[in-house]
């Protein structure tokens, strides 16, 4: 083995990528690019709210995402917790005060049996 030889391979230079700049989302479009590319043409509406689409014939139209009814389960949940918080309003005007966290973590020890 000769000595002036490199026993240790150099460790390799990590390179890092140089990240795309985000591109910007186009508000306007033609009736080519709805038939070319209309799932960009679907995603910009969804961020934007709208996109316009210009026709040769001078004409615009413009698409807008429909925005899905409220699940009843959704609403029911929310109704609850409107009721939560109405309730919670109505005991703290008539004087309530909540349990503080060790008082709140005794009472669960005896309801567990572990503390009489």
């Amino acid at each position: 083995m000769m000595s002036d030889m490199k026993t240790k391979t150099a460790a390799k230079k990590s390179t890092r990528r140089a990240t795309k700049p985000a591109k910007a989302v186009r508000r306007d479009f033609t009736v080519r690019d709805l038939n070319r590319q209309p799932q960009s043409l679907l995603a910009a509406a969804q961020k934007l709210g709208r996109v316009i689409i210009r026709s040769r014939s001078a004409g615009n139209f413009i698409l807008t995402p429909e925005v899905p009814a409220p699940n009843k389960r959704v609403q029911e949940a929310e109704a609850f917790m409107q009721r939560q918080r109405a309730f919670r309003e109505k005991l703290s005007r008539m004087g309530f005060v909540p349990p503080s966290k060790e008082d709140s973590e005794k009472i669960a020890r005896m309801i567990a049996g572990e503390e009489p």
